[in-house]
């Protein structure tokens, strides 16, 4: 007779009955078991409770098979998942990316929810094999239950709280960030033990003596000596979606990376340890790490301490990676800002080619560049990989020519100089954030007819009086897209533009994107749909970086975006600002994030699901046509 350990789930809050458990899988935890088996807790002061079932159920027996597979899942997407090798068909002995095991034996082996003719079911033939015994799955990674009787994915109640509470004990059982000989001496934010909550134990409390707080990323900084750029760039990355859930989510954290700065746990640059002499210091001073330093920024923003907050350490880092950051004299906001994106890739855990880093996965997209002959209309593409748009004002603009917000009727009203109607009746064309866009996918002429050479084509090899003709037009859309309006303009003589550029609260970015792009992957979308949801073009304003003075003295800062509010953060000054007031300003940068993260591949299945009238739960279940909002914290990893 053989014993079991379980973990069993905390009791129900509230006793109800269990709706969410099809009546398939209820039977099956009512039958009797075939080996009767013991339930135990893990870990007695972890407050959990043993099952309510009698040992002679069935359901300790599934519970703790259940568990067994959940915690295989959890060790295979833990940081050794690349040395773990992926288990195999128990039928066909095929390599299982995703694979599913029988809720009722060893067995393993493949299940496609969405039945094709190419896809192999070796579960299905397993389940028709056992005579009845088994006719239930489960997938380790998220717990889903497929029941083959209902033909679908089920999630009941009971077993989403025992996947919970497997997954956080792995995780727990795997914290090295208290284990010594670490970074500061291994004493760093070891998580404690979690514990079920259990109201029975609880002092009755009244709401009015609760203290409440708000949850959210607000705080001033410290101005270090003309560290404005820093202040108004790091407000932008804090109150980023996509990092925001990257850093509070502890995937890097400080006290376990190897890279990581004693200076950071006194607050202070790590000069090194002295010499004998004293006239100097080590070799051993730190570079610092630049994840290490947004995590421990996230942490100060997020905090109970509202005073302004001095990033002294990150600032040195910044010093180290960057000879043009170096010093105390202002600097330019959107070099500072490609330096540490630069920074956190080089310490963010990545891959040499197609780079998962979280600054690529957050900012990455690319360009497309088609030069087409004149001669014989032969057309060469070329892909480049940016981090950012970086947009040009019209050339009477950027000579000087005009310097108010509005522009005369006299004046060019093409699309090629980024001109759009006026707003509040006013007469003439104003700047837009669309038309400066438009201008620069515009076609573009290469070379010149005068010259005796001529645009050298591949095909037909060109000559004189052959040009070209060049377009740009974005390949890829990045989750969030960085605008820098190159108001800084470098010809005879240095100086700035000051005018004012409409940008809007919501962006549409489908006309930039390449034709070939936008369309592709669609020969298999049902319903005859022609083009992909709106939502993956859409992409909504959180923070702008401003500047104001002059080219060499200046001042910089942000107004971001936190949940529906938005704040004027000036240094060590954060005031409640409007969306109004900051559509109004003369932005230097602007951040925009996709309004919705798709993670479905391929596209004409993503097609599929949101054309189609009511979503099949058997194509959720594998995560085709899922989409999670942005704005509320969504990843992307």
């Amino acid at each position: 007779m053989s014993t079991t350990t379980i973990i069993s789930p905390p009791n129900a809050l509230f006793s109800r009955t269990d709706t969410s458990i099809c009546p398939h899988l209820a039977a099956l935890l009512e039958s009797s078991a075939s080996d009767p088996v013991q339930a135990v807790s893990v870990e007695a002061s972890g407050s959990i409770p043993p099952p309510a079932a009698a040992p002679s159920s069935k359901r300790v027996e599934v519970e703790s098979r259940f568990e067994e597979v959940v915690r295989w899942g959890a060790i295979s997407e833990g940081a050794k998942r690349r040395k773990t090798t992926s288990p195999e068909c128990h039928t066909c002995s095929t390599s299982l990316q995703r694979p599913w095991a029988c809720l009722t034996c060893p067995y393993i082996g493949c299940l496609p929810i969405v039945s094709t003719s190419s896809a192999k079911d070796c579960m299905r033939g397993h389940w028709d094999s056992s005579n009845g015994e088994c006719s239930f799955a489960v997938d380790p990674s998220s717990g889903t239950i497929f029941c083959s009787q209902c033909n679908d994915a089920t999630y009941p109640d009971q077993f989403e709280s025992l996947f919970r509470v497997v997954r956080i004990r792995m995780e727990e059982s795997n914290d090295k960030s208290r284990e010594p000989g670490l970074v500061s001496g291994g004493k760093g934010r070891g998580r404690g033990a979690w514990k079920a909550w259990n109201p029975s134990n609880m002092v009755k409390i009244e709401e009015r003596d609760v203290g409440k707080s708000l949850c959210r990323g607000l705080r001033p900084l410290l101005n270090l000596s003309q560290t404005c750029f820093l202040s108004a760039i790091l407000q932008s990355l804090i109150h980023n979606p996509l990092l925001k859930a990257y850093f509070l989510s502890d995937k890097h954290n400080r006290h376990v990376c190897p890279n990581g700065s004693k200076g950071l746990a006194v607050g202070k640059p790590f000069l090194g340890m002295e010499t004998v002499s004293g006239a100097g210091v080590g070799g051993d001073r730190e570079r610092g790490c630049m994840c290490c330093e947004m995590d421990k920024a996230f942490e100060e923003f997020y905090n109970d301490d509202k005073s302004p907050f001095g990033p002294i350490t990150m600032l040195y880092a910044m010093w180290h990676a960057s000879a043009e950051l170096e010093g105390y004299g202002q600097q330019d906001a959107h070099s500072f800002f490609l330096a540490a994106l630069d920074q956190i890739h080089a310490h963010a855990k990545g891959q040499l080619s197609s780079c998962n880093c979280i600054a690529h996965q957050t900012f990455a997209g690319s360009l497309l560049s088609s030069v087409t002959c004149s001669a014989c209309s032969t057309t060469s593409t070329t892909v480049d990989p940016i981090l950012d748009l970086q947009l040009d004002f019209p050339t009477s603009i950027s000579l000087g020519n005009a310097t108010s917000t509005t522009l005369s009727s006299a004046g060019s009203t093409s699309s090629q100089e980024g001109m759009g109607p006026a707003q509040g009746g006013q007469n003439g064309q104003q700047l837009t954030l669309a038309g400066m866009l438009r201008r620069f996918c515009a076609p573009e002429r290469v070379g010149d007819l005068a010259d005796i050479k001529g645009y050298d084509c591949s095909n037909c090899g060109g000559g004189a009086g052959v040009v070209a003709t060049r377009q740009l037009s974005i390949k890829k859309l990045a989750p969030v897209l960085s605008f820098q309006l190159k108001r800084f303009a470098h010809n005879s003589t240095s100086s700035k533009i000051e005018t004012h550029v409409r940008f809007p609260s919501s962006l549409d970015m489908r006309p930039y994107v390449d034709s070939a792009t936008a369309t592709a992957n669609q020969t298999d979308a049902v319903d005859d749909v022609d083009k992909l949801p709106d939502s993956l073009y859409t992409y909504d304003l959180f923070a702008v970086v401003t500047h104001e003075g002059k080219l060499d003295n200046g001042h910089y800062w942000a107004d971001v975006r936190e949940g529906e509010e938005w704040w004027h953060c000036d240094d060590d000054k954060v005031t409640p600002t409007t969306l109004s007031s900051v559509l109004a300003q003369r932005a230097y940068m602007l951040f925009y994030v996709k309004r919705s993260l798709a993670y479905a591949q391929p596209m004409s299945k993503l097609l599929a699901s949101t054309t189609t009238s009511s979503l099949n739960v058997n194509a959720s279940s594998n995560t085709n046509g899922h989409t999670a909002s942005a704005s509320g914290g969504g990843s992307a990893a």
